[in-house]
C-alpha cells in the first residue's frame, strides 16, 4: 500500500509540475477560460462530455483543468508550509530540549500558549488580517498564496517542536553525547552533529504525516474564503462553490473532492509505511 501510495504521489507531483502540458495533451481549456457555450439553455453548467472530461463550472470553465491546476496549488502550499514548520519546530525543539532550564520553560510555555488556541480560528483570523491591504509583517507576507503558506507554517510548527524536544531530552543523556562533551565539543556542534542526525527518521516520518494535514488545512482555508483567492483554482474553493449547486451539478464537487481524498489518503499511507520501515520495533508490534 505504501508503494502504491508513493507511485500515486509521484504521478500527482508530475501532473502538477507539467499541468499546462497535461491540459494541452488532453485537449482541455486553460483553467480560467470561461465559455458560455458549454452552459445549457438555462445558463446552468453541463456535466462530463468529450469536450469537458469533468464537466464545467457555473462560469463555463473546464473542471478538469481546474482540478489539475488545483493540485499544483495544494502541493505547493503543503510542501513549502511543511518545510517551514518542520524547520522551525526542529530548531525550537532542539534548543528547548538540549538547554533545558529557563530556555526550555519559556519555549515550552510559548508552545502551550499557541496550542491552547483553536487552530482553525487562529488561522482564520491571521489569514483574514493578512489578506487585506499590504499583507502582514510590513508587506513581507503578501495577500494570496504567501498568506496561506505563512498561516499554515505559523500554526503547525508547535507539534513537531514538542516531539523533537522529547526526543532531545532523551538523546542528550546518551553516552555518545557525553563523550562528545568530554572531548570539548561545543554545544552547537553537539546539537547539529551528534543529536540532529539521530532525529532524521522521526523528522521524515512526521513530515510525511503533516503534509496531508496541511493539504486539508489549505482546502479548509480556501473553503472558508481566506485561502487561495479566485480566479486561482483550489480544491477547497471549488468544493465551496459547488455546495449550492451540488444537486444539479454533482461533478463540480465530486472531482475536486475525490482528488483531495486520494491525495490525503496517499500521503497518510506513505507516512505509515515509512514509519514501519524506519522504526522496525513499531512495525513488529
Amino acid at each position: 500500500m505504501a508503494l502504491a501510495a508513493a507511485a500515486f504521489i509521484v504521478f500527482l507531483v508530475l501532473t502538477a509540475v507539467f499541468a499546462p502540458l497535461v491540459v494541452k495533451l488532453v485537449g482541455a481549456r486553460p483553467p480560467n477560460d470561461p465559455q458560455s457555450k458549454y452552459l445549457d439553455s438555462f445558463g446552468a453548467p453541463t456535466g462530463p462530455s468529450s469536450h469537458n472530461l469533468f464537466g464545467v463550472d457555473p462560469l463555463g470553465r473546464d473542471v478538469f483543468s481546474r482540478v489539475i491546476y488545483g493540485a499544483r496549488v495544494s502541493l505547493e502550499v503543503a510542501i513549502i508550509a511543511t518545510a517551514l514548520s518542520v524547520a522551525l519546530g526542529v530548531l525550537v525543539g532542539l534548543v528547548a530540549g538540549y538547554y533545558r532550564g529557563w530556555v526550555d520553560t519559556v519555549l515550552s510555555r510559548l508552545i502551550d500558549a499557541l496550542l491552547a488556541f483553536p487552530i482553525l480560528l487562529l488561522a482564520l483570523g491571521i489569514g483574514a488580517s493578512c489578506s487585506l491591504g499590504n499583507g502582514c509583517l510590513g508587506g513581507l507576507v503578501q495577500p494570496g498564496l504567501s498568506v496561506v503558506i505563512f498561516v499554515i507554517a505559523f500554526v503547525n510548527w508547535t507539534y513537531i517542536a514538542r516531539i523533537i524536544r522529547g526526543q532531545v531530552l532523551s538523546l542528550r543523556e546518551k553516552e555518545f553525547v557525553e563523550a562528545a562533551r568530554a572531548l570539548g565539543a561545543s554545544n552547537r556542534r553537539i546539537i547539529f552533529r551528534e543529536i540532529l542526525p539521530n532525529l532524521v527518521a522521526p523528522i521524515i516520518v512526521y513530515s510525511t504525516l503533516i503534509i496531508p494535514t496541511n493539504v486539508l488545512f489549505e482546502a479548509a482555508l480556501s473553503f472558508l474564503g481566506v485561502g487561495v483567492q479566485p480566479p486561482n483554482p483550489s480544491w477547497g474553493a471549488m468544493i465551496a462553490d459547488a455546495t449550492d449547486i451540488f444537486d444539479t451539478a454533482w461533478w463540480y464537487m465530486v472531482f475536486p473532492g475525490a482528488a483531495l481524498l486520494l491525495t490525503v489518503l496517499a500521503f497518510n499511507l506513505l507516512g505509515d509505511g515509512l514509519q514501519d520501515a524506519l522504526n522496525p520495533r513499531a512495525g513488529k508490534s
